[in-house]
């Protein structure tokens, strides 16, 4: 990681670093960098991929109506509806 390569991303990224944090963002990126080489480094032969860490199931229920909602009920309000939708105000782009 060199000071041509963080312009690079910043102008990229369309980001703006001040002159007096480059020099601190060059270390820790350099440190990203080699905790992530560290990583790869670890052996993941014969390792299946998890889709969590921890080991269950979630039980799920039956996907089935409980009951309908009755429109009528939920729109007892005849002021703010009409023909069974509700009054909002006019939208003007």
């Amino acid at each position: 990681m060199d000071r041509k390569t963080i312009d690079k991303l910043t102008h990229l990224s369309k980001l703006s670093i001040p002159e007096n944090d480059v020099d601190e963002l060059i270390i820790n990126l350099e440190n990203i960098l080699k905790l992530i080489g560290e990583i790869d480094a670890a052996p993941t032969d014969g390792m299946e991929p998890m889709a969590h860490p921890l080991d269950f199931n979630q039980p799920l229920r039956e996907d089935k109506p409980v009951k309908d909602i009755n429109r009528s009920e939920n729109q007892n309000d005849t002021s703010k509806t009409k023909d069974g939708y509700y009054i909002v105000p006019k939208i003007i782009d």
